[in-house]
């Protein structure tokens, strides 16, 4: 079983040269460490928290550098926060301080947890960057609790999807030769159109392909339009004298925006999915036959010898 994430997702430079990606891991760092911390969640960080359960244990697919978990603490009774890129998690580690959360590195491959060990499992603009995503939604599935939910945010594919900055270079050449002659563009924008992955946005009958019919819809929400669109744009392209200054302009921006609900004009997608409260596992070819028993803490199952 593989659950590799892109490359982009995880911020890695291209090309085999060491100095290179000592170079790529100290942009990242400074990037992660420089976004502001503020008291309150922004944008799909402040939705994840509102949907989320009270005192629920929580694992977050994707956490990157803990902006959205450490938010997610102050309401949940455990998280385990995972992700791909070392470097972001060495700055989460450093911006969280909470006996509640517990980061560990995720090799993208199988979910290291015993079947029914989370209440709640959170991806927040991560399902977009993941290769085999039909995997991954059967091993959500299959570590979270009968009842528990499943909160995934992820670009829309509504009317808006075509200013993407991670399909520039694809959809619109000229401007992104433009924009990047004149600004030095994000590392993760440089790498989406690198790479040529394009950067895939949803629809909610796309999520519930997905699903399956192992999980129902809870509830969703069509959140930020053209403002939003147009901050994240600039995000994208900062200008290198103001580069901080217009990093905090553009994120409240873009949590403001993201606070009104725009159907069809909008830019985000977010949606909560619930695992059957009687759900069994019944598959022939799975030994997992019954749920297990509710455990305090989750189980965390080493990976098997090569």
């Amino acid at each position: 079983m593989n659950v590799t994430v892109g490359e982009s997702h995880t911020l890695h430079t291209s090309g085999p040269s060491r100095g290179r990606e000592r170079i790529g891991e100290a942009e990242k760092r400074s990037f992660y460490s420089g976004l502001p911390s503020l008291p309150l969640p922004l944008d799909r960080g402040r939705l994840a928290q509102a949907w989320l359960p009270p005192n629920a244990s929580l694992l977050d697919i994707g956490c990157s550098a803990g902006y959205h978990v450490r938010h997610m603490a102050r309401k949940a009774k455990r998280i385990v926060a995972i992700d791909v890129d070392r470097v972001a998690l060495e700055v989460a580690r450093k911006r969280v301080k909470s006996s509640r959360v517990t980061f560990l590195h995720y090799d993208g491959r199988q979910l290291p947890f015993a079947d029914a060990s989370f209440d709640a499992v959170s991806m927040l603009d991560v399902l977009e960057h993941v290769f085999d995503r039909e995997t991954l939604v059967a091993e959500i599935v299959r570590v979270l609790r009968p009842g528990g939910v499943w909160t995934v945010t992820v670009p829309y594919r509504g009317l808006l999807a075509w200013l993407s900055p991670e399909n520039m270079a694809a959809d619109h050449p000229k401007l992104f030769k433009l924009l990047s002659g004149r600004f030095r563009p994000q590392i993760w924008i440089r790498e989406h159109n690198a790479g040529g992955q394009r950067h895939r946005h949803f629809s909610l009958q796309e999520l519930q392909e997905l699903v399956d019919g192992r999980m129902s819809v809870e509830r969703q929400a069509r959140r930020g339009s053209l403002i939003y669109a147009l901050s994240y744009l600039a995000l994208c392209f900062p200008p290198r004298l103001v580069a901080r200054l217009w990093t905090a302009a553009c994120f409240t921006a873009m949590a403001a925006d993201y606070e009104l609900s725009y159907g069809p004009l909008a830019y985000n997608l977010a949606v909560q999915f619930r695992k059957p409260k009687d759900w069994v596992f019944d598959s022939v070819d799975d030994p997992r036959t019954t749920v297990p028993a509710e455990t305090t803490e989750p189980q965390i199952v080493e990976p098997a010898a090569a």
